[in-house]
């Protein structure tokens, strides 16, 4: 049997500025791990200039049909079809608004010695804390809110209106920012129920809340979890967030120490200010490791994010 394949997988698509961010975010993670292979699952190779592909060892171009639907562009519909083009047997998704903080090999050997019935972890909605438990509520026990108001998506009255799930299923709340994906059967039947639970499930117009306009995948793979029975927490969060306080010089030491990569969510106004500052000094440090210039900076990329921008509501069909 050959040896199994690890890496990471980052995808970009629509404006220029998500790959400009799969660039940084790359060129982070080569300044730590130069040898971990990395894809690039996207819409087009030439958007950025052609020298700047080297970080990507493997580049994916996606089926449209897996990135438009109907009535317009949906990324979370690209995220919940990412196990169609995986490059690895054992893959490590982050979202492109990221910077790596440090080597990503004891992250890696963490999810390798997971048991191998594992197929799919991810992080989970316990803010501030990197070895914190999954929340997770079911509508009998803890009533038609989620326990802690850490799923924002639905109540637990609508999921339970549209998916028949047991009585005693757990729904959970992930951040999918980070997933350690599987390669194989169960992963792929996995993925397939998260796609009818967006096609076949809770409308849009009845959500608490909808991504950027479009439908969350984050709720469609809550969902699945509970379906399948599945706590999602892999052992630790490996993405820190900064939202709206300063990153002070006293916590910047323990996110290094506790988290892997800096987390960049939101368009203006979600992350700190100061939080993308620092991944700007970061990454001008990362650059020069190369002998390159930091060109793609924060104030320029910000603005475009999909999280900041009013849609039109569109179900995925």
């Amino acid at each position: 049997m050959s040896e199994q394949t690890t890496g990471i997988v980052i995808m970009a698509f629509g404006k220029p500025a998500y790959h400009e961010m799969a660039y940084n975010f790359a060129i982070s993670v080569k300044a730590f791990d130069r040898d971990l292979p990395i894809q690039l699952i996207c819409d087009s190779k030439d958007v950025l200039l052609g020298h700047k592909y080297w970080v990507f060892d493997i580049i994916t171009i996606i089926d449209q049909n897996d990135l438009y639907s109907g009535r317009g562009f949906s990324p979370g519909r690209a995220k919940t079809r990412v196990d169609k083009y995986l490059a690895f047997d054992n893959n490590l998704y982050f979202d492109t608004d990221g910077v790596a903080l440090k080597s990503m090999q004891p992250l890696i050997d963490m999810l390798l010695a997971l048991p191998e019935s594992g197929y799919f972890y991810s992080q989970v909605a316990s803010w501030d804390n990197p070895n914190g438990v999954t929340p997770k509520a079911n509508l009998k026990r803890d009533g038609a809110e989620f326990f802690g108001n850490t799923m924002q998506w639905a109540s637990l009255d609508t999921i339970w209106e549209y998916h028949e799930l047991d009585d005693d299923a757990e729904v959970v709340a992930i951040n999918s920012s980070f997933m350690f994906l599987r390669k194989g059967k169960k992963l792929t039947n996995f993925f397939e129920q998260v796609r009818d639970n967006i096609d076949n499930g809770i409308p849009v117009d009845r959500l608490k809340m909808a991504w950027g306009g479009t439908y969350p995948d984050e709720l469609a793979f809550n969902i699945a979890c509970a379906q399948y029975k599945i706590d999602p927490f892999c052992g630790t969060n490996p993405v820190y967030f900064q939202y709206r306080n300063a990153l002070s010089a006293k916590v910047i030491p323990w996110m290094n120490e506790n988290y892997y990569v800096l987390g960049l969510f939101g368009g203006p106004g979600f992350s700190h200010n100061s939080a993308w500052e620092h991944s700007c000094a970061l990454l001008g440090e990362y650059h020069a490791k190369f002998g390159l210039t930091h060109e793609y900076k924060w104030h320029t990329l910000v603005r475009q994010k999909h999280a900041g921008q009013q849609k039109q509501l569109i179900r995925w069909k």
